[in-house]
């Protein structure tokens, strides 16, 4: 493995950090295993293609700064707002934290007709 390999292990490990999350919660979240993860960030292993692109689209992760170092982490989250999701709502509702992850993705667009949406059917279920 070179430094350039092993630099994109310790980038899976920051990504997993600043989520708080457990190797095993994490290795759930984007389809391995432990053990997987183990070896990656013990610089066992390399980090394949698939999952940095299952890492990048779930936790908005960019993927130029997964590969090689450049830029911000995160695509449109705010750090400390994203481990703090994770945190609070990640262990009680995966799928609520799916979700808010999910939204922040979005562009400024797609942001405004989720909620156009959302106004009209909640409208309906009032009626």
């Amino acid at each position: 493995m070179d430094i350039k390999e092993e630099k994109v292990c310790e980038r899976l490990k920051e990504v997993r950090t600043s989520l708080k999350m457990k190797q095993g919660d994490f290795a759930k979240e984007i389809k391995t295993t432990q053990g997987h993860v183990s070896d990656i960030e013990n610089k066992r292993k390399g980090v394949s293609d698939r999952v940095i692109e299952i890492i990048c689209l779930k936790y908005g992760v960019r993927e130029n700064w997964f590969r090689f170092g450049e830029g911000e982490m995160c695509e449109s989250t705010d750090t400390d707002d994203y481990s703090e999701i994770s945190t609070l709502i990640g262990e009680k509702d995966p799928k609520a934290k799916q979700a808010i992850i999910d939204y922040w993705k979005l562009s400024d667009s797609d942001k405004e007709l989720f909620w156009k949406f959302a106004d009209r059917f909640l409208k309906g279920a009032e009626d």
